[in-house]
C-alpha cells in the first residue's frame, strides 16, 4: 500500500481536503485530536438532548459548497436531500441600531435600493448601491488572490490591482466614515468584528463581504419535510455530510489521535508523528491553527520566512456563543443583527425546533481571542502574511481560516480546494 497524504485536523478544512483528495485515488489518514469532526462547526448536545452548534444559520456564498461535493462524488442537493434537508434561500436579517431604529435589507439590489430609498431617502440609497457596484469589481479582482488561486506573493498586487482594492491606506473604518450614514457605516464597520478584527486595523477591501452577500444570496440548511422534527438552520449538517464522504472514500479517520511533529526528509515532508507512532506521509495539509504547524509541529530550523511572518499577527477574536431554549417562533429561522453605535453586532439566530424554538446568539462585544478562529488583520500588509496555502516546505499545505481568503465557511472550503490541488500536483511531480 502507498504512503498516506496526511491531513491534520478534522474542521471544516480539513473535511473538505480530504474529501477531494480521497476522491482522485489517493491514500487519505486524517488526524484529530477531539473526540468528534467538524472543529468549530461541530455539533453538540444541550443538557435537554437538542443538537446544536456554534456555527451561523445563515451561510452565504454556496457555490464553493456546491463545487466541493460535486468534485468528492454525489451533488451537494443530492447528499442534502439524501439526509432529508435541503439548501434553501433564508430571508433578510432584521438590524437593530443604537437608536432602536429597525432596518430589513434584501440581498438582491433593486430590493436593497428600494428598501434605503423609503427608510432614508434616494441620496443614501445611490452612496450605498454605487459602493457595492465597486465592491463587486473588488470581489473580481480578489478572485485570483487567495479565493479561487492562490495568494503567494507581492508581486500579485501590483499598483492597478492595489488601487483597485482601495489602496494599501484605506481601512473599513474609513469606507463607513466615507458612506457618510450613521447606520450605514455601523453597517460596514460590522465586518471586521465578525471577522474577529478592529474596522480601523482592516483593509478596505473587506467590506467586498456585502458585496458577495448580495451577489450569491443568503441561504440554509432546512428540512425537506418541515413537519419531520429534523433541524432548521442546524448548519453542522454540512459537517456531517462531509464526515459521510470521507467515510464513502474510505479515508481514515483517527480521532483522539494528535500529531505531534512534522518529519522532514531533505527539506521535504517524509511522515508525521502522532499520539499513536510515527506515520509516513507522501504529503501534509494542516488546517490546524499557523502557529500550532509552523511554531510546534515543524523542526526549530524549518520555514523560517513564515515564522517571521506570523510574530506580526495575532489570532482572531470569536464570539461568544450561547443557546437557550424559547417557545416555538412563528417563521423557521429568523436572523437579528444588535448593532452599537460603533458597530459591534449581537447576532440572534431564532429557530423552529420539533415542539419549540432555539435562540442561538453570537455576541461579538463578549469575544476571546481563539487561534481556530484565524487571523486578526492588522493592515493591509498582514495580508501577504497570512501563510500561503503552498507553504515553503516541499509536500506541506496550509488550509484553514487563517488562509489568505479569510475565515468565512465558504473562503476555509475553498483554501481546503486549493490544499488539494497543489498536493496533487506536487505528487504529480514526484512520480515523473
Amino acid at each position: 500500500m502507498p504512503d498516506p497524504v496526511v491531513v491534520i485536523g478534522g474542521g471544516l478544512a480539513g473535511l473538505a481536503a480530504a474529501a477531494r483528495l480521497a476522491k482522485v485515488g489517493h491514500q487519505v489518514e486524517l488526524y484529530e485530536r477531539s473526540d468528534r469532526l467538524g472543529g468549530t462547526w461541530a455539533p453538540y448536545r444541550l443538557d435537554s438532548a437538542v443538537t446544536v452548534d456554534d456555527a451561523p444559520s445563515i451561510i452565504g456564498f454556496p457555490a464553493p459548497w456546491r463545487d466541493l461535493f460535486r468534485k468528492s462524488g454525489r451533488p451537494l442537493e443530492a447528499e442534502l436531500a439524501r439526509m432529508g434537508y435541503a439548501l434553501e434561500p433564508a430571508h433578510p436579517a432584521t438590524m437593530i441600531f443604537a437608536d432602536g431604529t429597525e432596518l430589513t435589507l434584501p440581498t438582491d439590489r433593486g430590493g436593497q435600493y428600494a428598501a434605503l430609498a423609503i427608510a432614508y431617502g434616494n441620496s443614501v440609497a445611490m452612496r450605498w448601491r454605487d459602493l457595492l457596484d465597486r465592491l463587486d469589481h473588488v470581489w473580481q479582482t480578489l478572485r485570483g488572490l487567495g479565493f479561487e488561486a492562490e495568494l503567494r506573493s507581492s508581486r500579485q498586487l501590483n499598483r492597478a490591482t492595489r488601487r483597485g482594492l482601495f489602496g494599501r491606506r484605506m481601512t473599513l473604518a474609513d469606507l463607513a466614515t466615507s458612506v457618510d450614514h450613521d447606520h450605514l457605516g455601523a453597517v460596514i464597520r460590522s465586518v471586521a468584528y465578525r471577522l474577529g478584527s478592529l474596522p480601523e486595523q482592516t483593509p478596505a477591501f473587506v467590506a467586498v463581504e456585502l458585496s458577495m452577500q448580495r451577489m450569491f444570496g443568503r441561504w440554509q440548511v432546512q428540512p425537506l419535510d418541515t413537519n419531520s422534527g429534523l433541524d432548521v438552520g442546524r448548519s453542522s449538517v454540512l459537517a456531517e455530510a462531509l464526515a459521510g464522504r470521507l467515510e464513502l472514500r474510505k479515508v481514515q479517520v483517527n480521532l483522539g489521535c494528535s500529531v505531534e511533529g512534522i518529519h522532514l526528509r531533505n527539506g521535504h515532508v517524509a511522515a508525521v508523528a502522532t499520539s499513536d507512532g510515527d506515520r509516513p506521509a507522501l504529503a501534509v495539509v494542516a488546517t490546524c491553527d499557523p502557529w500550532q504547524t509552523f511554531d510546534d509541529l515543524l523542526p526549530t530550523t524549518a520555514a523560517r520566512r513564515t515564522r517571521r511572518q506570523l510574530r506580526g499577527l495575532s489570532p482572531a477574536a470569536a464570539p461568544t456563543v450561547t443557546h437557550q431554549e424559547v417557545p416555538a417562533p412563528t417563521t423557521l429561522l429568523h436572523e437579528t443583527v444588535t448593532l452599537t453605535e460603533a458597530g459591534v453586532p449581537t447576532v440572534s439566530y431564532l429557530r423552529q425546533l420539533a415542539d419549540h424554538g432555539l435562540r442561538t446568539t453570537h455576541d461579538f462585544n463578549a469575544k476571546l481571542r481563539r487561534a481556530s478562529y484565524g487571523v486578526a488583520w492588522s493592515g493591509f500588509a498582514s495580508w501577504l502574511r497570512r501563510p500561503a496555502v503552498t507553504t515553503e516546505i516541499p509536500g506541506l499545505y496550509a488550509a484553514g481560516p487563517s488562509s489568505p481568503a479569510g475565515p468565512g465557511a465558504s473562503q476555509v472550503v475553498l483554501s481546503a480546494a486549493l490544499a488539494a490541488y497543489g498536493c496533487q500536483d506536487h505528487l504529480r511531480a514526484r512520480r515523473r
